[in-house]
Protein backbone atom coordinates (compact mmCIF):
# COMPACT_ATOMS: atom_id res chain seq x y z
CA UNK A 1 0.00 0.00 0.00
CA UNK A 2 0.96 3.50 -0.70
CA UNK A 3 1.64 6.39 1.34
CA UNK A 4 0.79 9.88 1.11
CA UNK A 5 2.82 11.82 3.52
CA UNK A 6 1.81 15.05 4.36
CA UNK A 7 4.41 17.99 5.24
CA UNK A 8 3.35 21.35 2.82
CA UNK A 9 2.37 23.29 6.31
CA UNK A 10 3.72 26.42 7.63
CA UNK A 11 2.61 25.58 11.50
CA UNK A 12 2.35 29.00 12.91
CA UNK A 13 2.37 27.84 15.85
CA UNK A 14 6.12 26.77 16.15
CA UNK A 15 7.15 30.24 15.86
CA UNK A 16 10.16 30.94 15.37
CA UNK A 17 11.66 28.52 14.72
CA UNK A 18 9.63 27.84 11.78
CA UNK A 19 10.71 30.81 10.05
CA UNK A 20 14.02 29.16 8.86
CA UNK A 21 13.39 25.19 9.40
CA UNK A 22 10.15 23.65 8.07
CA UNK A 23 8.32 21.90 11.03
CA UNK A 24 9.38 18.37 9.38
CA UNK A 25 12.82 18.70 8.91
CA UNK A 26 12.76 20.16 12.97
CA UNK A 27 14.72 17.48 15.02
CA UNK A 28 14.29 15.60 17.72
CA UNK A 29 16.10 12.87 19.28
CA UNK A 30 18.83 13.74 16.47
CA UNK A 31 17.06 13.38 13.69
CA UNK A 32 13.95 15.17 11.54
CA UNK A 33 10.92 14.53 12.33
CA UNK A 34 9.84 13.67 9.30
CA UNK A 35 13.36 11.27 9.05
CA UNK A 36 11.58 9.06 11.78
CA UNK A 37 8.32 8.79 10.53
CA UNK A 38 10.01 7.33 7.16
CA UNK A 39 11.85 4.86 9.11
CA UNK A 40 8.78 3.57 11.21
CA UNK A 41 6.51 3.34 7.54
CA UNK A 42 9.84 1.53 6.36
CA UNK A 43 9.29 -0.82 9.01
CA UNK A 44 5.50 -1.35 8.38
CA UNK A 45 6.59 -2.57 4.96
CA UNK A 46 5.61 1.02 3.73
CA UNK A 47 8.46 1.94 0.81
CA UNK A 48 6.18 3.84 -1.94
CA UNK A 49 5.89 7.20 -0.15
CA UNK A 50 4.46 10.58 -1.98
CA UNK A 51 5.48 13.82 -0.04
CA UNK A 52 3.28 16.33 -0.50
CA UNK A 53 5.35 19.93 -0.08
CA UNK A 54 4.41 23.12 0.37
CA UNK A 55 6.11 25.67 2.93
CA UNK A 56 10.04 24.59 2.80
CA UNK A 57 9.26 22.26 0.29
CA UNK A 58 12.93 22.63 -1.63
CA UNK A 59 14.08 22.33 2.23
CA UNK A 60 12.61 19.35 2.59
CA UNK A 61 12.64 17.45 -1.32
CA UNK A 62 16.58 18.67 -0.72
CA UNK A 63 16.99 16.62 2.29
CA UNK A 64 14.76 13.52 1.63
CA UNK A 65 16.08 13.34 -1.80
CA UNK A 66 14.14 10.28 -3.60
CA UNK A 67 14.71 8.64 -0.37
CA UNK A 68 17.64 6.24 -1.41
CA UNK A 69 19.51 6.90 2.10
CA UNK A 70 16.39 5.97 4.23
CA UNK A 71 15.42 2.91 2.49
CA UNK A 72 12.16 3.91 0.43
CA UNK A 73 11.16 5.63 -3.16
CA UNK A 74 9.81 9.00 -2.81
CA UNK A 75 7.77 11.30 -5.32
CA UNK A 76 6.39 14.71 -4.61
CA UNK A 77 3.74 16.76 -5.09
CA UNK A 78 3.35 20.33 -5.01
CA UNK A 79 0.68 21.99 -3.26
CA UNK A 80 1.16 26.08 -4.63
CA UNK A 81 -0.71 28.28 -2.17
CA UNK A 82 -1.80 27.16 1.18
CA UNK A 83 -5.49 25.11 1.34
CA UNK A 84 -5.39 23.50 4.34
CA UNK A 85 -4.77 19.49 4.81
CA UNK A 86 -7.68 18.72 2.39
CA UNK A 87 -5.65 20.56 -0.23
CA UNK A 88 -2.36 18.97 0.47
CA UNK A 89 -4.89 16.03 -0.15
CA UNK A 90 -6.25 17.23 -3.11
CA UNK A 91 -2.77 17.61 -5.19
CA UNK A 92 -1.82 14.06 -4.95
CA UNK A 93 -5.39 13.03 -6.88
CA UNK A 94 -3.62 11.43 -10.35
CA UNK A 95 -1.13 9.89 -8.49
CA UNK A 96 -3.42 7.93 -6.01
CA UNK A 97 -7.05 7.46 -8.30
CA UNK A 98 -5.23 3.92 -9.51
CA UNK A 99 -4.85 2.55 -6.03
CA UNK A 100 -7.34 0.47 -3.92
CA UNK A 101 -6.53 2.05 -0.59
CA UNK A 102 -3.72 4.36 0.55
CA UNK A 103 -2.05 5.68 4.00
CA UNK A 104 -2.21 9.50 4.34
CA UNK A 105 -0.02 10.35 7.00
CA UNK A 106 0.59 13.43 9.05
CA UNK A 107 4.20 14.54 8.99
CA UNK A 108 4.33 15.87 12.83
CA UNK A 109 3.34 12.12 14.51
CA UNK A 110 5.75 10.01 15.94
CA UNK A 111 4.24 6.38 17.43
CA UNK A 112 5.03 3.06 16.09
CA UNK A 113 5.29 0.52 13.21
CA UNK A 114 2.44 -1.32 14.54
CA UNK A 115 0.11 1.52 14.01
CA UNK A 116 0.26 1.80 10.66
CA UNK A 117 0.32 -2.25 10.62
CA UNK A 118 -3.05 -2.08 12.61
CA UNK A 119 -4.41 0.19 10.81
CA UNK A 120 -3.92 -1.60 7.31
CA UNK A 121 -5.51 -4.66 9.64
CA UNK A 122 -8.71 -3.20 10.52
CA UNK A 123 -9.02 -1.51 6.98
CA UNK A 124 -8.83 -5.18 5.78
CA UNK A 125 -10.85 -7.29 8.46
CA UNK A 126 -13.19 -4.78 8.62
CA UNK A 127 -14.20 -3.89 4.70
CA UNK A 128 -14.02 -0.46 5.74
CA UNK A 129 -14.50 2.51 3.75
CA UNK A 130 -11.83 4.36 5.93
CA UNK A 131 -10.04 4.07 8.45
CA UNK A 132 -8.73 6.49 11.12
CA UNK A 133 -6.24 5.88 13.74
CA UNK A 134 -7.09 7.17 17.24
CA UNK A 135 -5.41 7.58 20.45
CA UNK A 136 -6.18 8.54 24.13
CA UNK A 137 -5.24 12.14 25.33
CA UNK A 138 -5.65 14.05 28.71
CA UNK A 139 -5.33 17.16 26.66
CA UNK A 140 -8.76 16.75 24.26
CA UNK A 141 -9.16 20.38 23.53
CA UNK A 142 -6.12 20.32 21.31
CA UNK A 143 -7.13 17.55 18.75
CA UNK A 144 -9.83 16.03 16.45
CA UNK A 145 -11.98 13.79 18.20
CA UNK A 146 -14.04 10.84 17.56
CA UNK A 147 -16.85 9.67 19.20
CA UNK A 148 -17.04 5.46 18.37
CA UNK A 149 -19.08 2.54 19.27
CA UNK A 150 -17.85 -0.54 21.18
CA UNK A 151 -16.89 -2.15 17.99
CA UNK A 152 -14.76 1.43 16.93
CA UNK A 153 -17.02 2.92 14.33
CA UNK A 154 -16.94 5.92 14.21
CA UNK A 155 -20.21 8.26 15.07
CA UNK A 156 -19.38 11.69 14.63
CA UNK A 157 -16.08 14.18 14.72
CA UNK A 158 -15.41 16.69 16.80
CA UNK A 159 -12.75 19.34 15.98
CA UNK A 160 -10.89 20.68 19.25
CA UNK A 161 -13.84 20.45 20.67
CA UNK A 162 -14.61 23.38 23.91
CA UNK A 163 -15.04 21.49 27.27
CA UNK A 164 -18.79 21.42 27.33
CA UNK A 165 -18.10 19.17 23.70
CA UNK A 166 -15.81 16.80 25.24
CA UNK A 167 -17.91 13.52 24.78
CA UNK A 168 -14.50 11.17 24.20
CA UNK A 169 -11.02 11.37 24.86
CA UNK A 170 -10.33 9.54 21.57
CA UNK A 171 -7.76 12.11 19.50
CA UNK A 172 -7.24 11.39 16.06
CA UNK A 173 -3.87 10.38 15.54
CA UNK A 174 -2.88 11.53 11.84
CA UNK A 175 -2.71 8.23 10.45
CA UNK A 176 -5.54 7.47 7.56
CA UNK A 177 -6.41 4.65 5.02
CA UNK A 178 -8.43 5.75 2.08
CA UNK A 179 -10.01 4.78 -0.92
CA UNK A 180 -10.20 7.00 -3.79
CA UNK A 181 -13.00 8.07 -3.50
CA UNK A 182 -12.26 10.43 -0.69
CA UNK A 183 -10.54 12.90 -3.39
CA UNK A 184 -14.39 13.55 -4.69
CA UNK A 185 -15.67 13.92 -1.17
CA UNK A 186 -12.69 16.48 -0.22
CA UNK A 187 -13.35 18.22 -3.87
CA UNK A 188 -16.68 19.03 -2.09
CA UNK A 189 -16.27 19.69 0.99
CA UNK A 190 -12.31 21.34 1.49
CA UNK A 191 -12.34 20.06 4.71
CA UNK A 192 -10.81 16.52 5.74
CA UNK A 193 -13.47 16.57 9.01
CA UNK A 194 -16.26 17.40 6.54
CA UNK A 195 -15.61 14.64 4.08
CA UNK A 196 -14.87 11.93 7.30
CA UNK A 197 -18.40 13.01 8.96
CA UNK A 198 -19.98 12.82 5.51
CA UNK A 199 -19.23 9.68 4.57
CA UNK A 200 -20.39 8.42 8.54
CA UNK A 201 -23.63 10.64 7.94
CA UNK A 202 -24.17 8.35 4.91
CA UNK A 203 -23.60 4.86 7.10
CA UNK A 204 -20.44 4.33 5.64
CA UNK A 205 -18.19 1.81 6.96
CA UNK A 206 -15.42 4.20 9.28
CA UNK A 207 -13.23 3.20 11.49
CA UNK A 208 -11.34 3.72 14.68
CA UNK A 209 -8.04 2.20 14.54
CA UNK A 210 -7.15 2.43 18.56
CA UNK A 211 -3.66 2.91 19.66
CA UNK A 212 -3.04 2.30 23.38
CA UNK A 213 0.11 3.33 24.22
CA UNK A 214 2.26 6.87 23.88
CA UNK A 215 1.97 8.98 20.69
CA UNK A 216 2.94 12.88 20.27
CA UNK A 217 1.67 15.05 17.75
CA UNK A 218 3.46 18.42 17.08
CA UNK A 219 1.68 21.30 16.67
CA UNK A 220 3.05 23.69 19.40
CA UNK A 221 6.73 23.92 21.12
CA UNK A 222 6.34 22.10 23.98
CA UNK A 223 5.40 19.48 22.18
CA UNK A 224 8.73 19.04 20.67
CA UNK A 225 10.09 18.77 24.24
CA UNK A 226 7.53 15.53 24.56
CA UNK A 227 8.41 14.15 21.21
CA UNK A 228 12.63 14.60 22.09
CA UNK A 229 11.87 12.47 25.29
CA UNK A 230 9.50 10.28 23.42
CA UNK A 231 12.27 9.42 21.22
CA UNK A 232 15.04 9.26 23.58
CA UNK A 233 12.79 6.88 25.11
CA UNK A 234 12.37 4.53 22.44
CA UNK A 235 15.83 4.13 20.92
CA UNK A 236 18.20 4.42 24.47
CA UNK A 237 16.04 3.49 27.71
CA UNK A 238 16.87 -0.02 28.45
CA UNK A 239 18.90 -0.81 25.02
CA UNK A 240 21.83 0.62 26.40
CA UNK A 241 24.79 3.02 25.30
CA UNK A 242 26.52 4.22 22.38
CA UNK A 243 29.85 6.31 22.73
CA UNK A 244 31.75 7.00 19.43
CA UNK A 245 35.27 5.70 19.32
CA UNK A 246 36.64 9.06 18.23
CA UNK A 247 34.73 10.66 21.33
CA UNK A 248 36.67 12.23 23.95
CA UNK A 249 35.50 11.56 27.22
CA UNK A 250 38.24 13.30 29.88
CA UNK A 251 38.16 11.77 33.56
CA UNK A 252 36.92 12.37 36.07
CA UNK A 253 33.63 12.70 34.26
CA UNK A 254 30.01 10.36 35.31
CA UNK A 255 27.81 8.71 32.31
CA UNK A 256 24.72 7.39 33.81
CA UNK A 257 21.84 5.75 32.23
CA UNK A 258 21.95 5.50 28.17
CA UNK A 259 23.33 8.20 26.20
CA UNK A 260 23.99 8.29 22.65
CA UNK A 261 27.68 10.11 22.27
CA UNK A 262 28.36 10.86 18.37
CA UNK A 263 31.79 11.01 17.06
CA UNK A 264 34.35 13.77 17.67
CA UNK A 265 32.39 14.88 20.78
CA UNK A 266 34.58 16.32 23.77
CA UNK A 267 33.88 16.04 27.14
CA UNK A 268 35.53 17.81 29.94
CA UNK A 269 36.37 17.17 33.67
CA UNK A 270 33.98 16.80 36.34
CA UNK A 271 30.96 16.31 34.23
CA UNK A 272 27.75 14.47 34.06
CA UNK A 273 25.98 13.57 31.66
CA UNK A 274 22.60 11.72 32.66
CA UNK A 275 20.34 9.01 30.02
CA UNK A 276 18.87 9.28 28.36
CA UNK A 277 20.47 12.30 26.28
CA UNK A 278 21.52 12.63 22.75
CA UNK A 279 24.58 14.39 21.92
CA UNK A 280 25.52 15.22 18.18
CA UNK A 281 28.07 15.45 16.77
CA UNK A 282 31.50 17.65 17.15
CA UNK A 283 29.84 18.75 19.91
CA UNK A 284 32.45 20.11 23.17
CA UNK A 285 31.10 20.56 26.34
CA UNK A 286 33.43 22.37 29.12
CA UNK A 287 34.42 21.30 32.90
CA UNK A 288 31.38 21.12 35.24
CA UNK A 289 28.82 20.63 33.52
CA UNK A 290 25.65 19.01 34.09
CA UNK A 291 23.78 17.65 31.13
CA UNK A 292 20.26 16.01 32.65
CA UNK A 293 18.03 13.40 31.35
CA UNK A 294 16.33 13.94 27.91
CA UNK A 295 18.44 16.26 26.38
CA UNK A 296 19.60 16.83 22.80
CA UNK A 297 22.24 18.70 21.60
CA UNK A 298 22.74 18.89 17.91
CA UNK A 299 26.59 19.26 16.14
CA UNK A 300 28.86 21.30 16.89
CA UNK A 301 27.33 22.66 19.83
CA UNK A 302 29.86 24.56 22.22
CA UNK A 303 28.62 24.32 26.39
CA UNK A 304 30.76 26.28 28.58
CA UNK A 305 31.80 25.62 32.04
CA UNK A 306 29.60 25.50 34.67
CA UNK A 307 26.33 25.12 32.64
CA UNK A 308 23.15 23.06 33.37
CA UNK A 309 20.78 21.97 30.64
CA UNK A 310 17.69 20.09 32.02
CA UNK A 311 15.33 18.41 29.27
CA UNK A 312 16.21 20.45 26.51
CA UNK A 313 16.57 20.82 22.48
CA UNK A 314 19.63 22.69 21.51
CA UNK A 315 20.12 22.61 17.77
CA UNK A 316 23.54 22.73 16.30
CA UNK A 317 25.96 25.34 16.00
CA UNK A 318 24.82 27.12 19.06
CA UNK A 319 26.86 28.28 22.14
CA UNK A 320 25.74 28.33 25.75
CA UNK A 321 28.67 30.49 27.84
CA UNK A 322 29.92 29.85 31.39
CA UNK A 323 27.17 28.99 34.44
CA UNK A 324 23.91 29.30 32.53
CA UNK A 325 21.17 27.43 33.17
CA UNK A 326 18.72 26.11 30.07
CA UNK A 327 15.85 24.55 31.32
CA UNK A 328 12.85 22.71 29.30
CA UNK A 329 13.59 24.97 26.51
CA UNK A 330 14.15 24.75 22.66
CA UNK A 331 17.58 26.34 21.53
CA UNK A 332 17.71 27.12 16.95
CA UNK A 333 20.52 26.94 15.25
CA UNK A 334 23.71 29.20 15.94
CA UNK A 335 22.10 30.69 18.55
CA UNK A 336 24.82 32.17 21.04
CA UNK A 337 23.67 32.48 24.63
CA UNK A 338 26.20 34.79 26.86
CA UNK A 339 27.59 33.78 30.32
CA UNK A 340 25.65 33.71 33.25
CA UNK A 341 21.72 33.68 31.30
CA UNK A 342 19.25 31.84 32.65
CA UNK A 343 16.50 30.44 30.84
CA UNK A 344 13.82 29.96 33.69
CA UNK A 345 11.50 26.77 33.37
CA UNK A 346 8.87 27.57 36.06
CA UNK A 347 7.40 30.86 37.96
CA UNK A 348 8.02 31.40 41.23
CA UNK A 349 5.01 31.10 42.55
CA UNK A 350 4.29 27.88 41.07
CA UNK A 351 1.66 29.59 39.04
CA UNK A 352 0.46 27.92 35.32
CA UNK A 353 2.71 28.68 32.37
CA UNK A 354 1.08 30.75 29.66
CA UNK A 355 2.40 31.86 26.38
CA UNK A 356 1.68 33.59 23.25
CA UNK A 357 0.18 30.99 20.42
CA UNK A 358 -0.70 32.96 16.59
CA UNK A 359 -1.48 36.09 18.80
CA UNK A 360 -3.36 34.57 21.48
CA UNK A 361 -2.53 33.32 25.32
CA UNK A 362 -2.76 30.23 26.01
CA UNK A 363 -1.91 27.62 29.20
CA UNK A 364 1.19 25.42 28.32
CA UNK A 365 -0.08 21.94 29.58
CA UNK A 366 3.74 21.37 31.55
CA UNK A 367 4.70 22.11 35.34
CA UNK A 368 7.99 23.08 34.05
CA UNK A 369 8.83 24.95 30.41
CA UNK A 370 11.52 27.72 29.47
CA UNK A 371 11.88 29.25 26.29
CA UNK A 372 12.18 29.00 22.76
CA UNK A 373 14.75 30.65 21.02
CA UNK A 374 14.91 31.12 17.05
CA UNK A 375 17.82 30.80 14.84
CA UNK A 376 21.05 33.13 14.99
CA UNK A 377 19.68 35.28 17.88
CA UNK A 378 21.99 36.47 20.47
CA UNK A 379 21.83 36.85 24.34
CA UNK A 380 24.09 39.09 25.94
CA UNK A 381 25.28 38.15 29.48
CA UNK A 382 23.27 37.74 32.45
CA UNK A 383 19.89 38.04 30.53
CA UNK A 384 16.90 36.26 32.27
CA UNK A 385 14.06 34.97 30.50
CA UNK A 386 10.79 33.99 32.05
CA UNK A 387 9.11 30.45 31.15
CA UNK A 388 6.66 30.65 28.00
CA UNK A 389 9.16 33.70 26.71
CA UNK A 390 10.05 33.28 22.87
CA UNK A 391 12.83 35.44 21.29
CA UNK A 392 12.31 35.64 17.13
CA UNK A 393 14.92 34.51 14.42
CA UNK A 394 18.49 37.16 14.60
CA UNK A 395 17.66 39.11 17.37
CA UNK A 396 19.45 40.43 19.73
CA UNK A 397 19.19 40.86 23.76
CA UNK A 398 21.54 42.94 25.32
CA UNK A 399 23.36 42.41 28.72
CA UNK A 400 21.37 41.92 32.18
CA UNK A 401 18.18 42.32 30.22
CA UNK A 402 14.86 40.38 32.10
CA UNK A 403 12.58 39.25 29.29
CA UNK A 404 8.91 38.71 30.51
CA UNK A 405 7.06 38.91 27.07
CA UNK A 406 8.42 37.64 23.66
CA UNK A 407 11.21 39.32 21.45
CA UNK A 408 10.03 40.01 17.48
CA UNK A 409 12.74 38.47 15.38
CA UNK A 410 15.37 41.16 13.51
CA UNK A 411 14.87 42.90 17.09
CA UNK A 412 17.15 44.44 19.86
CA UNK A 413 15.83 43.78 23.37
CA UNK A 414 17.02 46.01 26.79
CA UNK A 415 15.61 46.36 29.68
CA UNK A 416 15.12 50.05 30.78
CA UNK A 417 16.96 50.94 34.10
CA UNK A 418 18.25 54.49 36.06
CA UNK A 419 21.82 53.90 38.08
CA UNK A 420 21.14 55.65 41.47
CA UNK A 421 24.34 57.39 42.91
CA UNK A 422 24.98 58.43 46.79
CA UNK A 423 27.95 60.38 48.16
CA UNK A 424 29.45 58.32 51.25
CA UNK A 425 30.55 61.68 52.72
CA UNK A 426 27.18 63.46 52.57
CA UNK A 427 24.47 60.57 52.66
CA UNK A 428 22.70 62.29 49.83
CA UNK A 429 21.51 60.26 46.84
CA UNK A 430 21.77 61.40 43.71
CA UNK A 431 19.47 59.74 40.60
CA UNK A 432 20.36 60.17 36.82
Amino acid sequence: MRALLLAGSESKRLWPLVDTTPKPLLDVGGKPIIQWIIEDMRSAGIRDIIVSIGYGGDQIRDFLGRGHHLGVKIDYVVQKEPRGVAGSILVANDELQGEDAFFVVNADILGDPKMFRRAQKHYKELDAEAVVSLTLTNTPQFYGIAVIDERARMKRLVEKPQPEDIQSRYAVAGIYVFQPRIFDLLEETKDLPSALQHLIDNGKAVYGSVWERDWVEITRPWDLIRANRFVLDKVLTGKGSFIANSADIQQPSRIEGSVHISEGVVIRPHTTIRGPTYIGPNTYIGNNVLVREYTALGSNVLVGFGVEIKESLIYSESKIGRLCFVGDSVVGHNVDIGAGAQLVNRPVTGESITTIIKGKPETVPRIKYGAVIGDNAILSPNVSVYPGVKIGVNSVVLPGAILSEDVPSNTEARTPHKVAFRALDSGKEKKT
